[in-house]
């Protein structure tokens, strides 16, 4: 699912999400993976928001994965982060 979210000026910004259920052997759900990437771009840059969940059958998070990442105008990285999360049982 693509959509672009607004246009402010000199500012577009795009969202992308796609969702892939995972199946054992016997085509039993066993979990899913969700990856949302939105984008932010202007003539001076980008900046790249990417997020990949991991969950469980019951549709719990197991692991999140989060990536920034920011470009100039030539589309070098100037700088990146990255975070993953692990949540922990009540």
């Amino acid at each position: 699912m693509e959509q672009e979210i607004s246009t402010n000026g000199d500012i577009e910004v795009g969202d992308d999400l796609s969702i892939e259920i995972v199946l054992d052997e016997n085509d039993n759900v066993v979990g899913a993976i969700s990856d949302e990437v939105i984008v932010a771009t202007s003539p001076d840059g980008s900046i790249v928001d990417e997020i990949v969940d991991v969950l469980d059958a019951d549709g719990n998070l197991v692991i999140e994965d989060e990536t920034v990442t920011v470009y100039d105008a030539d589309a070098n990285v100037v700088a990146q982060s990255e975070e993953v999360r692990i949540p922990l049982e009540g």
